[in-house]
């Protein structure tokens, strides 16, 4: 039987995070209640991290404590004075803890929730066909969106993430070890540190082209579905990747495959933020899926044979290129070019049926 693991409810593990900072805060905590926070900080790399966020965030908060405990405690501290009076000492410092605890939670809670919105930044970029856009994103790094093409950025203090939900993108990505760069494009994942290359999501998976640096590639299933991400995965992880610049690497399914590429595939593959596709002895019809991305027409090739016509030629990334590209099949290579309704149909001057 297959084993199926459920993603903790991130609510969830927030509450039982700051219920385990209260308790083991407490004066009477056992060793038994360590051994169960131990058991459970081990369970999941999320009640892990949370609970290192929970800690970061309560230094800075007892820093500020002077300033928020007569507010955030002061209904504990008054049920601790009535027990005094009422002179149930026990019952006054259970009673005493389990309201500053209860204290503790919603302040933690409200202040994470807080901090955490705040320092979190997520955005999204689309480009139109034949539309080009260079984003700067917060770290300072560079994405570089090609036409029809979709990207959400979502940045914390843990990690960097954009999501290319469709097209192709280029990244020139600022180094920060401590500050991990991803990118998810389909059922796949580029992991990087400070480099540059480019992205490509197409219905078949993702292509990957370093052009600089190092960066690791794998699927989602890899990463057992973790979002946000972690590093402490990789160690468990199987088929993983290594791209280092003059790389490429076709990704499908769970299937990575990596070739060499000479400069000038490099520079082919990565041509398109320059705005200007090249294209040497490509078959016509990988030629015309390519630029059909540059312009609201839908190219229709007749022919299986003609498909498989090798083109040369260095075309603008835009629909003005799309257009020279036609009329180059038209009057350099003797083709039938015919439009209508939106179609254009390219054939063999002979062949007038379509």
């Amino acid at each position: 039987m297959a084993d199926i693991r459920r993603m903790p409810e991130k609510r969830q593990v927030l509450h039982e995070a700051t219920a385990w900072m209260a308790r083991l805060g407490a004066d009477d905590v056992t060793a038994e209640e360590r051994a169960r926070f131990e058991a459970w900080r081990s369970a999941h790399p999320l009640h892990r991290r949370t609970f290192e966020e929970l800690t970061r965030i309560w230094d800075r908060f007892a820093a500020a404590r002077p300033l928020v405990s007569a507010v955030a405690f002061g209904q504990s501290m008054n049920e601790g004075a009535a027990c005094v009076e009422a002179g149930r000492a026990r019952t006054r410092r259970r009673r005493y803890r389990l309201a500053w605890a209860a204290a503790l939670v919603g302040v933690l809670a409200g202040f994470i929730l807080f901090s955490y919105l705040s320092r979190r930044s997520e955005r999204t970029y689309v480009t139109a066909v034949g539309e080009h856009a260079t984003v700067s994103l917060p770290d300072g790094s560079t994405l570089e969106l090609d036409s029809d093409s979709r990207a959400w950025v979502n940045f914390s203090t843990r990690y960097r993430i954009v999501h290319l939900e469709r097209g192709e993108a280029f990244f020139k990505v600022v180094h920060n070890a401590q500050w991990p760069f991803w990118v998810v494009a389909g059922n796949s994942w580029v992991r990087d540190v400070g480099t540059a290359f480019n992205v490509q999501l197409s219905a078949t998976g993702m292509q990957v082209t370093v052009s600089r640096g190092t960066v690791k590639v794998g699927t989602i299933a890899t990463l057992l579905q973790e979002v946000p991400f972690h590093d402490a995965l990789l160690a468990h992880a199987t088929a993983i990747s290594v791209l280092t610049a003059g790389h490429q690497a076709e990704v499908s399914g769970t299937t990575v495959k990596i070739s060499q590429v000479d400069r000038t595939e490099l520079a082919d593959a990565i041509s398109w933020h320059a705005r200007i596709l090249y294209f040497e002895n490509a078959p016509l019809s990988e030629v015309a899926e390519e630029l059909s991305r540059y312009t609201q027409l839908h190219l229709v090739i007749s022919g299986e044979r003609l498909r498989e016509l090798p083109v040369a030629g260095t075309f603008e990334a835009s629909p003005r290129g799309v257009e020279t590209f036609l009329l180059m099949l038209n009057q350099g290579l003797g083709l039938t070019v015919h439009r209508e309704a939106g179609r254009v149909i390219i054939q063999p001057a002979h062949d007038t049926a379509h």
